[in-house]
């Protein structure tokens, strides 16, 4: 046998390119997603030509099947009669059409339960009327959540939110948290600290904690001072930094943009630099907080435990539970204003209100007032 200097050359440079194509397939078959050259990252530009507002998003993200719009079966036409009048122990639709509460019933069933179906809310064999289900409870009180964002949430705009918008087929939404997971990090925070803690993550989503959720979006703790010149002229603290930069990072991974879909990051907390989208993240952080802690929590009580987190808290809702990698959830597709029963009373179905472009720039000129300081302004409920 000849030594391995003496092989021959064409020897060493086939086993040299099996290699390469061996780890190249394993570079392909392992690697979480990632973009094809034949699937380009598209730019949008945000500003003036050479500060670099770019906001960059892939075919892949808005091709997600999760990110599908359902199909839309035809309106039942009216009945003249009542949901109360036909039915028994309806609390929030008694003044819809009979046929029109029929129509939403179908639709929710899909939105949320494909699967189950009717029974997913109604035990089998006993009545409708029936809130023996704890799931019933919930649904009743999730109506009257969406019908209350239809009605008073800027975020929205005109578009609204249907159960869909959040559940996509599922019980459960599939982007949701809870208090705890994953856990901290060993030292309390995430600049220059040791693994394993963030080893076990596949996404961005996973790889932070969740502290920022709690802090920002359950509590009232103040987004400010994340840059050494603010409006306030306060600077926060290390953790409170590190909090605020993963809250930011979330919201961005959750709508599938970068900081300057809402920042100029030349001076990032100079709102008249800023985007009129700022404003509209504004409001959604906003509407996020009071979904959490007005219906979401206020509800943990009808959860069995196994549909509630590590520390025994309900799952929570974030930007990437509506958004799910796009900057307009379903592309902004006005699913609502098909279904009456998910405006409030007195509400138009399809709002007549200002768009949610125009409601975003008006608040932007209250903001950008010299002196002005954005905490201290109240925008509407949100």
């Amino acid at each position: 046998m000849k030594p391995v200097s003496q092989r021959p050359r064409s020897s060493l440079l086939g086993i040299f390119l099996l290699a390469a194509a061996f780890a190249t397939l394993l570079f392909v078959l392992l690697v979480p997603k990632w973009d094809h050259p034949w699937d380009p990252i598209e730019s949008r530009d945000w500003g003036w030509r050479g500060i670099a507002m770019n906001t960059f998003t892939s075919a892949r993200t808005r091709n997600d099947p999760i990110n599908l719009v359902p199909a839309a079966t035809a309106p039942f036409p009216d009945s003249g009669i009542a949901a109360g009048e036909v039915y028994e122990n309806i609390e929030v639709l008694s003044d819809l059409d009979s046929a029109q509460f029929d129509y939403l019933m179908q639709a929710m069933t899909e939105w949320v339960a494909p699967e189950e179906g009717c029974s997913y809310c109604h035990k089998s064999g006993e009545s409708f009327a029936s809130d023996d289900l704890y799931t019933k409870q919930v649904a009743r009180r999730m109506l009257e959540m969406v019908r209350d964002v239809n009605t008073n949430a800027r975020h929205v705009g005109n578009v609204g939110i249907t159960c869909f918008t959040c559940h996509r087929g599922n019980n459960v939404p599939p982007k949701h948290w809870y208090k705890g997971a994953p856990p901290e990090p060993p030292m309390g925070g995430i600049v220059g600290k040791p693994p394993p803690w963030n080893r076990t993550a596949t996404t961005m989503r996973d790889f932070f904690p969740r502290a920022p959720f709690e802090n920002y979006l359950l509590d009232d703790q103040t987004i400010s001072g994340a840059q050494a010149r603010s409006v306030s002229g306060e600077v926060a603290e290390i953790a409170d930094l590190e909090n605020i930069y993963i809250l930011m990072m979330q919201m961005s991974d959750g709508m599938g943009v970068n900081c300057t879909f809402c920042h100029n990051t030349r001076a990032f907390a100079d709102w008249s630099q800023s985007t009129p989208n700022r404003v509209n993240a504004w409001y959604g952080i906003r509407m996020s907080r009071r979904i959490n802690r007005d219906y979401l929590t206020e509800m943990q009580g009808l959860f069995p435990p196994n549909r509630l987190g590590p520390l025994g808290d309900v799952a929570k809702v974030d930007c990437a539970t509506c958004h799910n990698g796009m900057s307009r959830p379903l592309g902004g597709e006005r699913m609502a204003e098909r279904y009456r029963g998910l405006f409030g009373p007195g509400s138009a179905v399809a709002p007549t209100r200002a768009t949610a472009f125009e409601t975003r720039k008006a608040h932007q000129a209250v903001l950008t007032q010299p002196g002005v300081d954005e905490r201290a302004v109240t925008l509407d409920k949100e």
